[in-house]
């Protein structure tokens, strides 16, 4: 087994009580993580959190040839798959998003011959835990799902561990914020995009979770339509914040490639506080 390098981490004693920081490298961005907790147990709780975020990874990498969601993308047509617990989980939410969110949400949309209503193809068998892609050239892809849903087990690990203090950023797009900063009521998180006033929407969290989607800078595209199936262009960007990071990246997704008289019909599925920037 790959031995990983030691957890990198910062710990002090304040006068409201300790504080633990870590951080590393996963999902193709870097983790944050801060704990009102003594040293030796930040420690231990930052490596379980590593740990399952290297096994979410395992399980639905769209980048990596040997994740279990490439073995999917490579089977044959019509042939059943064999998958792990999480990435059942994950794919099962997201076909319930997709039908929600009225298609904008939507994991298929970068398959070959795509069309709205590709992902109608996926089926899942729940007895031997197998997916199935009944139409050739589909391509599932969790790149703009998995860090949310990777909240939602970092928060199960840290409740389970008797954490109630905690903040979590996953990339500065998907953060989950537990109970009260050391110095203050909830956590004061910054959204930053160009076209905000002074460059910054600062929002507080208190057992909540904000995602965003969007194009943080001009030119640069991270979102397809799902009813052209084109990259979407502009300087736009949207976060949310629900109780939940997997809703919550799937909201925020849906709300980006939504045009504006869609919103309100997705909006009304969640609880959410929507924060729609840079003029959208």
């Amino acid at each position: 087994m790959e031995k990983l390098p030691a957890i990198q981490h910062i710990y002090k004693q304040t006068a409201s009580g300790p504080v633990f920081y870590a951080w590393f490298a996963c999902m193709h961005t870097r983790a944050d993580i801060v704990l009102r907790r003594e040293e030796a147990q930040g420690v231990q709780l930052t490596e379980a959190v590593r740990n399952k975020l290297r096994a979410l990874e395992a399980a639905g990498n769209f980048y990596h040839p040997a994740s279990e969601l490439s073995v999917v993308n490579n089977a044959r047509c019509g042939a059943p798959t064999v998958i792990g617990a999480d990435l059942f989980r994950m794919l099962e939410m997201c076909i319930v998003y997709n039908r929600v969110t009225a298609g904008y949400f939507d994991i298929s949309v970068g398959s070959g011959n795509y069309a709205p209503g590709t992902l109608a193809c996926v089926r899942l068998q729940k007895e031997n835990s197998s997916v199935t892609l009944g139409r050739a050239g589909v391509r599932l892809d969790l790149s703009g799902f998995i860090k949310g849903y990777a909240l939602d087990e970092i928060r199960n690990i840290l409740e389970a561990g008797g954490v109630t203090d905690a903040l979590v950023n996953l990339g500065n797009s998907s953060v989950l914020a537990l109970g009260d900063h050391p110095s203050g009521n909830g956590w004061k998180i910054g959204i930053a995009f160009p076209s905000a006033a002074g460059g910054k929407k600062e929002v507080v969290l208190k057992n909540e979770c904000l995602t965003t989607s969007g194009n943080h800078t001009a030119g640069r595209r991270h979102i397809r339509s799902p009813y052209t199936g084109r990259y979407i262009t502009g300087v736009r960007g949207v976060s949310v914040v629900t109780a939940g990071g997997a809703e919550g990246e799937a909201l925020s997704t849906a709300l980006f490639a939504a045009p504006p008289h869609e919103r309100s019909g997705i909006v009304r599925h969640f609880e959410a506080t929507v924060y729609e920037l840079n003029g959208i």
